[in-house]
């Protein structure tokens, strides 16, 4: 592989025209010495969107036409990817400065690596860093499961095992991503590296907090993986492994949508609570007992006992004027 091998960006849109320019902005304004290709895969948003990308001139390949949802959008995009490697980059999400010349080391350093992901910011509507997240070691399917799932917006994977799993599964459509990354890392590990590459955005109207799909589609992803042999040759569950998984993500992705609706499911658990292993012991806990126990808790100690996620690096620094800035 090249020292900086050539990028392609493929970011799916929909009604984000509040957001898409600072994605674009991110990508535009990276000191990197490669090819970068941005294609965006535009549903046909009926917001500022399309004059946002107009304003790119040919520096985009895009289009705005009406699609199947995520996967659809993200498929188009890739068929005209030409890029060595490949990002799928969320049009409410952002890069950060260095991202593609991490990106690039990270792979000259970790040749073998089939993805390379990084740290991440989670900020909220008005700016403020609500997590940070910055794993480090090989990405496994084991440890996409139990640890850490690569997030999209800081995820670099080679075009080639992309293309060997066949792309994203329209059968999995809310965890896309996510089974991308777990059915690659079945092909070889990917590596997380230290580096901060990406800011996630929060705001109501995600996926992530409006679906109700996220567990019978998490579900589905192993048991179609263990179903497939070039996958379930290399990794299967143990029924106490899925027994404990699938616990926990019936109440997490409960709870992210509904709290009250994971209540009841935490507390069927209870009685058994011992037999869990202690990550799902702990969601059930924090699902049915902590909820009371808070309540007991001065709001002021609650708050001075949460960290304070710092940052390292300037969250804005899109914003900063340059010559690689559109013109209006």
């Amino acid at each position: 592989m090249q020292e900086f091998p050539s990028l392609s960006i493929v970011i799916p849109s929909w009604n984000q025209g509040r957001f898409i320019d600072r994605t674009l902005l991110s990508i535009f304004k990276q000191d990197y010495p490669g090819t970068v290709e941005v294609i965006v895969s535009d549903g046909g948003s009926t917001d500022e969107t399309v004059d946002v990308l107009k304003k790119y001139g040919d520096r985009l390949i895009w289009w705005s036409a009406r699609d199947k949802g995520f996967v659809d959008a993200v498929t188009k995009g890739v068929a005209r990817a030409t890029g060595e490697i490949l990002a799928i980059q969320s049009s409410d999400d952002y890069y950060l400065p260095g991202a593609f010349r991490a990106m690039a080391a990270a792979f000259q350093h970790y040749p073998e690596a089939s993805f390379i992901s990084g740290g991440e910011y989670a900020i909220d509507l008005q700016g403020n860093v609500v997590s940070s997240s910055s794993p480090v070691g090989d990405i496994t399917p084991h440890s996409i499961l139990f640890e850490n799932v690569p997030p999209q917006h800081a995820t670099f994977v080679k075009r080639k095992f992309f293309e060997e799993t066949g792309g994203m599964r329209r059968e999995v459509d809310m965890c896309a991503d996510i089974d991308q990354w777990y059915r690659v890392a079945h092909l070889a590990p990917g590596r997380y590296i230290s580096d901060m590459l990406a800011v996630y955005q929060l705001h109501p109207d995600q996926r992530t907090t409006t679906s109700d799909k996220w567990y019978p589609n998490l579900v589905k992803m192993v048991e179609l993986c263990e179903q497939e042999p070039r996958y379930g040759q290399k990794f299967r569950l143990s029924d106490e492994e899925r027994r404990n998984l699938y616990t926990y993500w019936e109440i997490n992705w409960t709870g992210k949508r509904d709290m009250s609706a994971a209540r009841p499911i935490a507390f069927r658990k209870l009685p058994g609570l011992l037999s869990y292993s202690p990550r799902t012991r702990r969601m059930i806990l924090g699902a049915s007992v902590n909820p009371m126990l808070k309540k007991l808790v001065p709001t002021g100690l609650l708050n001075a006992m949460r960290p304070d996620p710092a940052t390292a690096v300037d969250l804005d620094w899109w914003k900063e004027t340059s010559a690689s800035a559109p013109s209006n």
